[in-house]
């Protein structure tokens, strides 16, 4: 099914289509886009930097990136406050290294003379300020997530307003303002994670090249190494570009040449990660994780193992149930350290569920669940963190989902039955998820759930309505609270 033309109620997303292997896509570059995602870089930039608290004490990346321009895979020891896998009389990096290869190169530059002596010497004295590498880095990443976003979003088409509400609703409007603004060395692999699949997403409805596809989510891979099992997610609305459209035969046959491509920057990954691992610990495997929880008598944190399906109970409350902490004086409102609902953080996120029901919304989808299904089975569920920060894994296509649902709609001419049918599958769906919605403690907060239902279900009115910018920016203000509380006024400080 090829996506629905803009309606002319929104002229800015008139964008011609022009066909490429069979599927719809806009003609490129798309009016607006690269001007609206240059004024985003520099507000996300902005924002960010002064909503950020400091450099991070946790700077293990910017540490094995020095570590690697000096011919090594590991420290001599372990600083006493790092999170590190500790053996052979060696201390080894835990996280997958595609953060470390993009401080490299600064890190190179900042070691050369006269620039060394002054940034030691503003950093006090002691060495090179590698926790700033780290939070310049994961600040400079959320805001190119950003931009890619917005060029992304511009290629479905949906509206020139909608593209840019989606690409705030993203910066500003969830978690990943918050954690982008920190630097530590789990919130940083989850933000470059999130640059490239926005990569991937922009190149999805362009050119949909398999070798750019395939390198998004090699380095995306080696930020967050649940991407493997996810890795189907990126095939599912690009069939007719890997699949020769046969009308005669029964299985269509695979395009070997685009497959190959595809797979190729993967299995380079694959390889290099499987080498790096046995230099270090003789084994092939991901040991690192293991040899962590695994010293002394165990970590408590997994009692059965880094992964095991019993996990998930642990994952679930926080993404669906994890409430604020209310007060009857100032501050009122704090989220919890442990975690916080969605409900809490983008309930604009509802609107997935109106997304059309086409080939993109299955390859979304499909994404989301395949992260969903592997993160449920990981013995932590985020530790100290705003929201469920496990959720920027898939926040790319989660948004493309959601500003498709403002935008587009579930309408369906062509087919009335089938758009009749999702219409009220959604509304099951989003009533089943208002019902069991954390509000016991937040007794107004179910008042607006209800009216927010309510509206969601006969919203039906496209493209994109004032109701929906409301929705947006009050999700923009919520987590404007969230951050500037943690960040700013020490109320509750993570890292």
């Amino acid at each position: 099914m090829t996506l629905p033309a803009p309606t002319s109620a929104a002229p800015a997303a008139a964008i011609p289509m022009t066909a490429f292997g069979g599927v719809a896509r806009p003609a490129m570059p798309e009016p607006h886009g690269a001007r609206d995602a240059l004024a985003l870089l520099f507000t996300v930039v902005a924002v960010y930097w002064l909503t950020c608290p400091g450099a991070t004490a946790y700077d293990q990346y910017s540490r094995f990136a020095d570590a690697l321009l000096h011919g090594s895979l590991s420290l001599s020891a372990r600083p006493p406050h790092l999170e590190m896998a500790e053996y052979g009389g060696r201390a080894y990096f835990t996280n997958p290294p595609t953060p470390a290869i993009l401080i490299a190169p600064f890190l190179w530059i900042a070691e050369r003379e006269p620039l060394r002596s002054w940034l030691v010497a503003r950093n006090g004295g002691w060495d090179l300020p590698f926790g700033w590498f780290q939070t310049g880095l994961s600040i400079a990443c959320g805001a190119l997530a950003t931009v890619f976003a917005r060029l992304a979003l511009g290629r479905i088409p949906v509206s020139r307003l909608a593209a840019n509400l989606g690409a705030i609703l993203f910066a500003f409007g969830g978690i990943h303002w918050y954690h982008a603004t920190i630097g530590s060395v789990w919130y940083l692999a989850q933000i470059v994670h999130g640059m490239f699949l926005w990569i991937l997403v922009w190149e999805w409805f362009g050119k949909a090249r398999p070798l750019l596809i395939g390198t998004c989510l090699a380095f995306a891979f080696w930020c967050r190494m649940e991407t493997l099992v996810a890795m189907p997610f990126a095939l599912v609305p690009l069939a007719s570009h890997w699949l020769h459209p046969r009308t005669d035969e029964i299985v269509p046959r695979p395009r070997l040449g685009w497959l190959v491509k595809f797979a190729l920057p993967i299995v380079a990954v694959l390889a290099l990660n499987s080498a790096y691992n046995y230099a270090r610990f003789g084994v092939f495997g991901n040991a690192a994780y293991e040899v962590l929880i695994n010293k002394g008598k165990g970590d408590p944190l997994f009692p059965k193992g880094l992964m095991h399906w019993s996990y998930w109970p642990g994952h679930v409350y926080v993404l669906f149930n994890a409430k604020p902490l209310f007060y009857d004086e100032y501050p009122w409102i704090l989220s919890g350290v442990g975690g916080l609902s969605w409900w809490y953080t983008t309930p604009a996120f509802l609107y997935a569920l109106k997304a059309p029901w086409d080939r993109w919304t299955l390859g979304c989808w499909v994404g989301i669940l395949l992260f969903l299904g592997i993160l449920f089975q990981f013995g932590g569920t985020g530790m100290t963190q705003l929201g469920y920060r496990f959720a920027l894994d898939f926040y790319a296509p989660l948004t493309v989902l959601t500003v498709r649902g403002m935008d587009q709609g579930l309408s369906d001419a062509a087919h009335p039955i089938r758009g009749r049918l999702a219409w009220i599958l959604s509304s099951l769906v989003a009533a089943v998820a208002v019902w069991f919605a954390p509000w016991a403690q937040a007794r107004p907060w179910s008042w607006v759930a209800a009216v927010l239902l309510v509206g969601f279900v006969f919203d039906t009115t496209r493209p994109i309505r004032p109701w929906h910018v409301a929705l947006i920016l009050a999700c923009v203000a919520v987590n404007a609270w969230w951050t500037i509380s943690l960040n700013l006024l020490n109320l509750g400080r993570l890292f």
